[in-house]
């Protein structure tokens, strides 16, 4: 989490690019008690999407 900007003006402690590697690789999703149901149906739709699995 380090790397996102509103983040980057807090102290980091770790090794071996550990984190760097898992940002870079990794797949950030919207999340949250407050999501709402027609929220998460799109998030769903897109992701589908992305792995070419039609409509979900």
């Amino acid at each position: 989490m380090h790397l996102q900007p509103v983040f980057e003006k807090y102290p980091y402690y770790g090794a071996h690019n550990v984190a760097e590697n898992l940002f870079n690789r990794g797949l950030c999703l919207p999340s949250g008690s407050n999501l709402r149901e027609e929220e998460l149906g799109r998030i769903v739709r897109i992701v589908w999407g992305v792995f070419g699995k039609g409509n979900a």
